[in-house]
């Protein structure tokens, strides 16, 4: 049973998105959206659901959500304007807000554990039209104590 379970769930989820007439659409390209068969409690047999994700852009984790009726927008469809979304069942989830300016270094790797022993690997991210913008990596502060 678990493996018929896990096999229907694995198909629905690699099958193509329902056409416009069924309930759960998403507005964009990269929007997703999934029919899921799961199990019914109450009733036996098998109910679908609708499973969204939204994209909320390089520096951000994605949204989702699941229910009887779903739909998704991605946040590079969305900013500067607001920020992407999904809604199941009448209930939205907002990806993080849009940014308005700047740039952004994030550290992604150990601290001093650049080739030159002094530094902190980083990426650097330009806002534009509202997302954040991968431009280039680089070694730089916190500079470590270089011991002799």
């Amino acid at each position: 049973m678990t493996a018929l379970l896990s096999a229907l769930v694995l198909a629905s989820v690699f099958a193509t998105p329902p056409s416009p007439s069924a309930p759960a659409q998403c507005s964009s390209a990269l929007a997703q959206v999934a029919q899921v068969a799961q199990p019914s409690f109450n009733g036996g047999g098998f109910t679908s659901q609708s499973f969204c994700i939204a994209d909320c852009g390089d520096l951000n984790a994605p949204v989702s959500c699941t229910g009887n009726t779903c739909s998704a927008v991605d946040q590079s469809q969305t900013c500067p304007a607001g920020p992407g979304s999904v809604t199941c069942d009448g209930q939205t989830t907002y990806c993080a807000a849009c940014c308005t300016s700047g740039f952004r270094n994030v550290t992604t790797g150990p601290t001093c554990s650049c080739e030159d022993g002094a530094s902190t690997p980083k990426d650097r991210y330009q806002c534009s039209n509202g997302l954040w913008v991968y431009q280039y990596s680089f070694c730089g502060a916190p500079f470590c104590p270089i011991w002799p």
